[in-house]
C-alpha cells in the first residue's frame, strides 16, 4: 500500500478517498512472470460523481518497486518506466488528448497523453453502451496476456474493449520478464 491506498478487507482496496490531490497504489509483493499467460479479474467501483469526480485508476505492470505514485492526471502512475499501463480514465484532460467520455486505453511507459507514441491502445469507452463509468455500480474489469501471441487484452462488464499486440518482455521490459503487478489511482 502507498499513499491514499487503504486496505478494506483482504481482497478490498480504496486507492483513494473522496477528495481532491490524493494518490494511491497497491502492489503484489510477488512479481508474475510475463513469459506465462495470466488472466486477471477485477471489480472496479469508480464512484458517483461524473463531472466533478477524481482522474480514474490504472492497471500497473512495472519491475521497479511496490513503492510508487503520483496524483492528478497521471492515475498514479505518470512517468514510471518501464511499464505498461491500462488506464480506465474517468477525467477529461485536453492536454492527453482525452476524449469527452469515460475510457479505457494502453499506454507504455506512465505516458497517459493519447497524443504520443506511447499510446499503443484505445481511447475506447470503458463502458460499451455508456459513456459514464462513475455510475455508483461495480464493473468486472478483466485483462488477459498471451505471451505465446504477444497479446494483451482488456475487457469491461464481459465486453471486449481493447487489445494490442506487443512483445512486453522484450520492447518494454528490456528482456527481464518478471514484474510487480498492481493498481493505481489519483484525484
Amino acid at each position: 500500500l502507498n499513499g491514499n491506498a487503504v486496505q478494506e478487507d483482504c481482497n478490498c482496496y480504496t486507492l483513494t478517498h473522496d477528495t481532491r490531490n490524493q494518490s494511491g497504489s497497491v502492489w503484489n509483493i510477488n512479481k508474475i512472470d510475463l513469459s506465462e499467460p495470466f488472466d486477471f479479474h477485477f471489480n472496479v467501483f469508480l464512484g458517483c460523481r461524473d463531472s466533478d469526480g477524481a482522474d480514474g485508476i490504472a492497471f500497473v505492470l512495472q519491475p521497479i518497486s511496490t513503492s510508487i505514485g503520483s496524483t492528478g492526471q497521471g492515475l498514479g502512475i505518470q512517468g514510471v518506466s518501464p511499464s505498461l499501463v491500462v488506464a480506465i480514465d474517468t477525467y477529461t484532460n485536453s492536454d492527453f488528448g482525452d476524449p469527452a467520455y469515460d475510457h479505457l486505453a494502453i499506454h507504455l511507459n506512465g505516458d497517459l497523453n493519447h497524443n504520443s507514441a506511447n499510446n499503443i491502445a484505445g481511447p475506447v469507452k470503458a463502458l460499451a453502451d455508456n459513456d459514464n463509468i462513475e455510475d455508483c455500480n461495480w464493473h468486472i474489469i478483466r485483462i488477459s496476456w498471451d505471451p505465446t501471441a504477444s497479446v494483451i487484452t482488456v475487457y469491461m462488464d464481459g465486453k471486449e474493449r481493447v487489445q494490442t499486440t506487443i512483445n512486453l518482455v522484450q520492447q518494454v521490459f528490456n528482456g527481464d520478464p518478471k514484474v510487480f503487478w498492481g493498481f493505481s489511482g489519483a484525484t
